[in-house]
């Protein structure tokens, strides 16, 4: 009888045993599904390629690669490929909502035909590219255009206050980001490494952080010229993070969001506090 009761025991350790290992694999397996039901967002920030050799309406005002040099044209398909193989459903872009029948004009173009191959815009060589293929119909506009950024003002309210050290470290920042910048376009550095370069974590806090804590304290403190710049940033990226949700629909598990990098760096902070999206770094993919 005692023996009984003994191997009665073990059954029922090992049942317990069991059954509590099943439950943990469940849990686990449930929460593996609930990370993978995320929509995952590849972010991509780029400089400007269409700007080889020629000025830009940017505050740095660095070099640009050639990105039809043969070079960079290899490398950006080794990269497309990368992204192919993660199979965005949808490709979004720096182009306006009002821009997109032009937008779907040129890009069914690009379908059809070799116009637009000689491009240098980061839209026709890296987001077409990747639409095309994977077969996509269309390249989504996102951009928002309807907002203010007065610089100008910005830089005059600053001497006006003789916030010399505020002007200083501000030239300091841009002249960084330029050095480090033009170091990488004369070097021929792999583009890879010059979009990991734009999307570095603390680029991306440098970047976000001039608008909301370095040009907020411009001026005196009855003039919010820097809070209103900073604020008109913020919105542009917003609107164009909204108009991107609506975009999305139920079988969109994978999308790719091509943007300049300073965009970026606001989209990666939206992305954060959404419950349902989850950020996917071109290193990532590419690696």
């Amino acid at each position: 009888m005692r023996k009984l009761s003994l191997i009665l025991g073990v059954i029922i350790t090992l049942t317990s045993c069991n059954a509590q290992s099943t439950n943990e694999t469940k849990n686990q397996n449930q929460k593996k599904e609930k990370k993978s039901s995320k929509i995952q967002v590849l972010l991509v920030g780029t400089s400007h390629w269409d700007n080889y050799k020629q000025a830009d309406l940017d505050v740095a005002q660095a070099d640009e690669i050639d990105i039809l040099s043969d070079q960079y044209q290899r490398e950006l398909d080794e990269i497309v490929t990368k992204i192919v193989e993660f199979k965005p459903t949808k490709v979004f872009v720096e182009r306006t909502v009002t821009y997109q029948p032009k937008l779907d004009s040129i890009y069914n173009l690009y379908k059809t035909s070799d116009w637009g191959k000689k491009s240098r815009n980061e839209i026709l060589q890296l987001g077409f590219k990747v639409a095309k293929r994977l077969d996509h119909n269309r390249v989504y506009g996102i951009d928002y255009r309807e907002t203010s950024f007065p610089f100008d003002s910005l830089m005059k309210v600053m001497k006006a206050a003789k916030q010399e050290v505020l002007i200083s470290e501000f030239e300091k920042d841009i002249m960084k980001y330029e050095k480090e910048y033009n170091t990488l376009v004369y070097n021929k550095i792999p583009l890879k490494d010059i979009l990991y370069y734009l999307n570095d974590e603390e680029q991306r806090k440098s970047d976000f952080g001039w608008y909301i804590n370095k040009a907020t304290q411009a001026g005196e403190v009855d003039n919010q010229v820097g809070a209103f710049l900073g604020s008109e940033w913020v919105k542009r990226n917003i609107y164009s993070y909204s108009i991107m949700q609506k975009y999305i629909t139920h079988e969109d598990q994978r999308i790719m969001v091509l943007m300049g990098a300073s965009h970026i760096a606001v989209f990666e902070n939206l992305i954060e506090y959404n419950p349902d999206w989850q950020v996917v770094e071109l290193k990532d993919v590419v690696e």
